[in-house]
């Protein structure tokens, strides 16, 4: 077969793929009436109500139920999961608190539930979620590394926590949960 009968399928070919991506860009592009483009896509949270974007593959599962303030197992169905296929995970949760609740006794509520399965919490410093104060500090969960971000909002306690298999290195895990915090932004006050 000579090489100009293959040119229309290969044409067609090419037509295809890039349709095909230019309808899926737009499928997970905001509706933001921005010239910056956007890099990763944004996953939306009504029940806990926050945003995140974040680079990479990743896919979401909603939380089916609120947050009772128990040890923030991904399969509860009370936490939102948002997870690639390297088994590394954000899970976002909150709960509503009392007006007087302070950053360091939420801190501190936050600690002893993630004693129950956790250990060797150490490196507790300050920080930040959404523009507001929060504290953080790592841990050592069955099966994964994880830095947990505590912060009050709205009259709710947030817990945002990053996971990874241990097999993966701390320096390139630290820079995936900083892009993921940084671009975490509440949705309501």
């Amino acid at each position: 077969m000579s090489s100009a009968a293959w040119r229309p399928p290969v044409t067609l070919l090419v037509f295809v793929v890039v349709a095909g991506a230019a309808g899926c860009g737009a499928e997970s592009r905001s509706s933001q009436k921005t010239s910056v483009p956007r890099v990763g896509t944004k996953y939306v949270s009504k029940r806990y109500r926050y945003e995140i974007v974040l680079r990479g593959t990743f896919g979401m599962v909603s939380a089916l139920a609120p947050w009772d303030g128990s040890f923030p197992f991904g399969s509860s169905g009370r936490v939102d999961v948002i997870v690639d296929r390297h088994d590394r995970k954000f899970i976002v949760a909150a709960k509503p608190v009392s007006s007087g609740m302070s950053l360091s006794r939420w801190e501190a509520f936050v600690v002893r539930v993630k004693r129950q399965a956790c250990h060797g919490l150490r490196h507790f410093r300050a920080s930040s979620l959404g523009g507001v104060p929060a504290r953080e500090f790592v841990n050592s969960c069955p099966g994964y590394d994880v830095i947990t971000l505590a912060a009050l909002h709205g009259r709710r306690g947030y817990l945002l926590e990053y996971l990874s298999p241990p097999s993966f290195g701390a320096a390139a895990e630290r820079r995936v949960y900083e892009a993921g915090r940084r671009a975490f932004a509440f949705t309501q006050k």
